[in-house]
């Protein structure tokens, strides 16, 4: 790269690095935002920023609009450049959210306890009768932990051969406390310890006569509740969704600064 590069900037863009040597005629500009989150943005770089601070404080598409910081100057922010770049910020969540799952690795193991249960995620037709229409998500947490993980079923299958490689893939060999679904049985031939819960039990629905449980999947129950009520339990991008709600709930439980956790190092939002 040429040592004789000048920055160029102007108000509402990361401007440029240009050479003026004649010697550079072809390759004189070089965008200052090339390899990262911001190449090739075609608003202003202000609304960058405010749009993501937007999704990262949780605003909907009215609230972003309404707190626009730019309205005054006569610019107005599209429906569809906000549903764009929440989608683009729920995108990164998800990058990041899965790196740290992958970097903290399986829960479960030796003498351990894993927790799993299935919930379906969505609203009764016609607000009636027991089919429930929307996504079957399973969950699965460690006792003593707050580490939970959340899979989505695709197609809505509930079969062994779609909840084995979900629990494989987050939990270590280990007992584990289920709900009584004959999906599950299968677990033991590959290492586990399976006890379980059956909800229909009359006496008690929660607890079975052992002390075996799956209590502890509360936050699952949560989330679909939050989601029900924004009424997003049908999408096609549900699971992103699904990771958005723990993103989001780990914010609050352990108090993180939301604007700094777009992931900056996940981005790549280096300026060069």
């Amino acid at each position: 790269m040429c040592r004789s590069l000048h920055l160029k900037t102007t108000n509402d863009s990361f401007g440029s690095w240009v050479c003026y040597k004649k010697s550079c005629k072809n390759k004189n500009k070089i965008p200052r935002a090339k390899g990262t989150y911001f190449e090739n943005i075609k608003i202003d770089i202000r609304y960058v920023f405010y749009l993501i601070y937007a999704y990262a404080h949780g605003f909907n598409q009215d609230t972003t609009i309404h707190e626009d910081p730019l309205k005054e100057e006569g610019k107005c922010l599209s429906r569809a450049t906000i549903s764009d770049w929440f989608n683009y910020c729920r995108e990164a969540v998800v990058l990041y959210f899965i790196n740290q799952q992958e970097s903290i690795g399986k829960i479960g193991g030796p003498n351990k306890i894993v927790q799993i249960d299935e919930s379906k995620f969505g609203k009764r037709k016609y607000n009636k009768g027991r089919d429930i229409e929307g996504h079957w998500v399973i969950g699965m947490i460690e006792d003593g932990s707050e580490d939970l993980r959340l899979e989505l079923c695709p197609d809505h299958i509930q079969s062994a051969d779609v909840l084995v490689p979900h629990i494989k893939k987050h939990v270590e060999v280990a007992p584990q406390y289920t709900q009584l679904l004959a999906a599950y049985d299968c677990r033991s031939h590959h290492g586990y310890i399976h006890k379980k819960v059956n909800h229909a039990n009359p006496d008690n629905p929660f607890v079975a006569p052992v002390g075996t449980h799956t209590q502890r999947i509360v936050p699952m129950e949560r989330g679909k509740k939050i989601l029900q009520k924004r009424k997003l339990y049908n999408p096609n991008n549900f699971a992103d969704l699904v990771m958005e709600y723990m993103w989001r709930r780990n914010v609050v439980k352990y108090k993180l600064q939301t604007h700094s956790l777009i992931c900056w190092k996940q981005l790549r939002l280096y300026i060069i």
